[in-house]
């Protein structure tokens, strides 16, 4: 079944991020950068070298899995990514399963973590998924007493089958509109029941927009997570789940237009930097956009997830031409071959400008950005010794020493070398400008 998604279904919880904290030198999760959604050209991994991809196909826990198309399928999907280096993650169709369901996921489960699946794949698949947005209205959508019921039926199954595999809870949805289905009460109700026993690692689904909009004021931005996590973490504690991870497995915003509402590229590749890095400095541990190419979700050429990829498919009034790779796609790569291998020093955010260090690189690594709709104007930085400023995609835009003034806008920058000081007032003394 399709899932109908419009603009007001996705595009939900307005929050702002106000925070300020030192991190205990915060690594990266070795899977922090991801990829979801049907990828069907897998050579862009050649150059776009992320840690983990889930594919949009669903393996259905059924005895005509094996011998077939299917498991032919999920095979070729699980040996592409990880011949890409990938960690590939499974995901099992959660409908009304009973005992003949939770047989054959026992059975999947094992083929592919230790069986002739794994050698087929030429690794095993240790994480899997339990369903996809269950307090979503399409799928397999259902109340979270029943959801409790089917992890209850499928969790146990999938530890006989591989007592290493982590069990990943379906990314949940959140949203004003949604109720007693929104995802604190939804999930507090899960956890109520105890379910939770068979969760490994907690999930959620957040899209949106990259600036504020007077057409849809409620919309999420990228920093919606902070209130997001903010309400998982206090419930898993609530239910002595606290030290369980969080992934967020599909977030994303689009580049073209949606009715009255236009995105450009610069739009989507600075929402996703910030996206990302506001994610990590959260502590979550995966983070997935979702599609790489333009997936015709829809089918409109100006739907969310239509123009939610970061190449284009040649199709829509917005597109800018198959196999076209979008500013989003370049800023990607900039931000894993600059912080792939970094860990988070600091974050600090005031009056929409947010400071992210980074060290355990051969430079440290500070990343600026300005959110216009809370401030506009320049910030001036004091530096220990020569920097390299550079754009969100890699573009060199001098050197500097001293103190230093920079006018941003939207999109975040780098600055390659020791910073002293970051500033909203202008200093005495400026010795150089940008």
């Amino acid at each position: 079944m399709k899932r109908t998604v419009t603009i007001l279904s996705v595009l939900l919880v307005l929050t702002a991020w106000g925070t300020s904290s030192q991190v205990s030198s915060l690594e990266a999760h070795c899977g922090l950068f991801g990829i979801s959604g049907i990828i069907p050209d897998k050579s862009y991994f050649d150059e776009l070298r992320i840690d983990v991809a889930t594919s949009g196909f669903w393996i259905g826990a059924s005895q005509d899995f094996f011998g077939g198309a299917k498991e032919e399928l999920h095979t070729r999907q699980f040996r592409e990514f990880a011949d890409k280096g990938l960690t590939p993650i499974g995901t099992l169709y959660l409908g009304d399963v009973d005992e003949e369901a939770a047989y054959w996921a026992e059975q999947i489960v094992r083929h592919y973590s230790q069986g002739q699946g794994a050698a087929d794949v030429g690794t095993p698949v240790l994480y899997w998924e339990l369903g996809d947005e269950q307090n979503g209205s399409w799928g397999t959508a259902c109340a979270p007493a029943e959801y409790a019921r089917r992890v209850s039926v499928l969790g146990p199954a999938i530890r006989r089958g591989c007592p290493e595999c982590s069990v990943v809870m379906g990314g949940l949805l959140d949203g004003p509109e949604m109720g007693d289905w929104a995802l604190a009460p939804y999930l507090e109700t899960f956890l109520n029941t105890g379910a939770g026993k068979w969760i490994d690692i907690y999930a959620f689904h957040y899209y949106g927009l990259a600036q504020p909009s007077p057409v849809l004021p409620q919309a999420q931005r990228y920093d919606s997570a902070q209130t997001i996590v903010a309400k998982m973490r206090s419930l898993l504690a609530l239910y002595d789940e606290a030290g369980s991870p969080i992934w967020v497995t599909e977030t994303c915003t689009f580049s073209g237009g949606m009715g009255s509402i236009e995105q450009s590229e610069s739009d989507q590749a600075a929402d996703l930097v910030k996206r990302y890095l506001t994610l990590w400095a959260l502590g979550v541990d995966v983070v997935q956009w979702c599609y790489l190419t333009e997936p015709q979700y829809e089918g409109t050429g100006v739907g969310f997830f239509d123009q939610s990829g970061l190449i284009y498919d040649g199709k829509g009034p917005y597109d800018g031409g198959e196999g076209v790779k979008k500013r989003a796609y370049f800023a990607y790569i900039q931000m894993l071959d600059l912080l792939h291998h970094a860990s988070l020093m600091s974050h600090h955010t005031e009056d929409g400008v947010t400071t992210l260090s980074f060290g355990s690189t051969d430079i440290p690594v500070t990343v600026l950005w300005q959110d216009p709709w809370i401030r506009e104007g320049p910030v001036w930085i004091r530096t220990d010794g020569e920097i390299e400023l550079v754009g969100l995609c890699g573009e060199e835009l001098g050197t500097h020493s001293g103190w230093i003034r920079i006018a941003l806008s939207l999109e975040p920058v780098y600055l390659l070398g020791e910073i002293a000081t970051v500033s909203l007032a202008a200093p005495p003394l400026q010795s150089s400008e940008h």
